[in-house]
């Protein structure tokens, strides 16, 4: 889960309060039960320290390509002796949504407080310090098929967030982007966290990436076996650049991240501009092959094609990105079977992982790892202006 400079600024500037484990109805306040933190799930990220805030047991990172975290650690970080410029390697226990509801208010809030663990719930440990958050937000991504949710709120994004189901009312299918809900979430939390001597990788470009590459294959297919392995996300962003001929735009997502999409909708009808917000229901990046590599280095080749038959939700006649290359791996989530990448154009994120790849990379890789890899880039199944 990223969080976004505004929860910087507000965490940094004011004090969180902290309820003991001495204090009466601490698990109650709590608001959340063992069933629901079997939820949890475990991501690998690796960083730069920019802040360390040791009473309060708080990190700042920045990975290796600016973007900021700020992580509540869990265990006790004085024997760690981190200091702002450190590298570290951290786990950490993803954001977890446990109550989501549709907000009756247009007012976005954030409401912030602490506890300590007074007994151990699971992967949550007694004396752990865990950040409890919650308010209204608007929702801008949303992926079904592992049940994350991006959310927007008044001092800026919480993102790839996994909701626990309701049984007795879950909101989660009925949401679309744009949606205000109240949320009650628990925000990440370090369970380990490991000092190295160098958290940056080898250097990028400063080059752009070229938004089209040449048609190789005017006449293709793709596997229909692999499209069990594509999830389908729902995401609102800013059209930076766009190509309609060439049916290819590049946004900008609510977290900062540029996408670089193709699409299986004529873009030459669509009346888009640059500038343009839109919503854009897609396939997401499928690695298809991944293995380690001997060099340490970046590198990236793009083919695209058009296919010639329907593949899902993808017409017939869609643009198609294919990518290879050797990338470094930034962050691994072996639970949702997914990678974040960066190559020499900066991170390809959250991608998904093909089924049945040798090695299972997901829970063989540890960040920091250089790869070569095969990837099929996003794909737009529709694509609507606005929120």
């Amino acid at each position: 889960m990223v969080l976004s400079s505004g929860f910087r600024r507000a965490l940094l500037a004011s004090g969180v309060a902290v309820l003991s484990a001495l204090v009466a109805g601490a698990p109650a306040r709590a608001g959340f039960s063992p069933e629901q933190l079997a939820g949890f799930e475990v991501t690998h990220i690796r960083g730069t320290v920019t802040t360390v805030l040791p009473d309060q047991k708080v990190l700042e990172i920045v990975d290796p390509e600016g973007h900021k975290e700020i992580i509540t650690v869990g265990i006790d970080m004085a024997p760690l002796a981190i200091e702002a410029g450190d590298g570290v390697d951290v786990s950490v226990l993803d954001g977890l949504v446990v109550d989501l509801t549709r907000s009756s208010s247009d007012e976005l809030s954030f409401n912030r407080e602490d506890i300590i663990m007074p007994t151990d719930m699971g992967p949550l440990k007694q004396g752990m310090r865990v950040a409890l958050a919650s308010g209204t937000a608007r929702v801008v991504k949303l992926s079904g098929t592992d049940r994350s949710i991006s959310l927007m709120g008044p001092l800026g994004g919480i993102h790839n967030l996994d909701v626990v189901a309701d049984a007795s009312d879950d909101l989660f299918p009925t949401l679309t982007i744009g949606d205000l809900v109240d949320f009650r979430l628990i925000q990440p939390v370090a369970v380990g966290v490991d000092r190295i001597a160098v958290a940056d990788g080898i250097p990028g470009t400063t080059d752009v990436q070229p938004l089209v590459a040449r048609i190789v294959n005017s006449d293709a297919t793709l596997k229909a076996e692999l499209l069990q392995s594509f999830e389908i996300t729902k995401v609102k962003g800013k059209v930076m650049r766009l190509s309609p001929a060439d049916r290819v735009l590049e946004i900008q997502s609510p977290y900062g991240h540029s996408m670089l999409i193709t699409s299986g909708v004529d873009l030459s009808s669509s009346g888009l501009r640059i500038g343009d917000t839109v919503t854009i229901d897609l396939l997401d990046g499928l690695v298809v092959d991944m293995r380690r590599s001997p060099v340490k280095r970046l590198s990236f080749q793009r083919q695209d094609m058009i296919l010639s038959e329907d593949f899902g939700p993808v017409r017939q006649g869609a643009r198609v990105a294919m990518a290879t290359g050797t990338a470094e791996v930034v962050k691994v989530s072996a639970s949702d079977h997914e990678v974040s990448l960066r190559g020499p154009f900066g991170g390809v994120h959250n991608l998904d992982v093909r089924d049945g790849i040798k090695g299972d990379p997901t829970t063989t890789l540890t960040v920091g790892d250089y790869v070569e890899f095969r990837m099929i880039k996003p794909i737009a199944i529709a694509i609507r202006k606005g929120g």
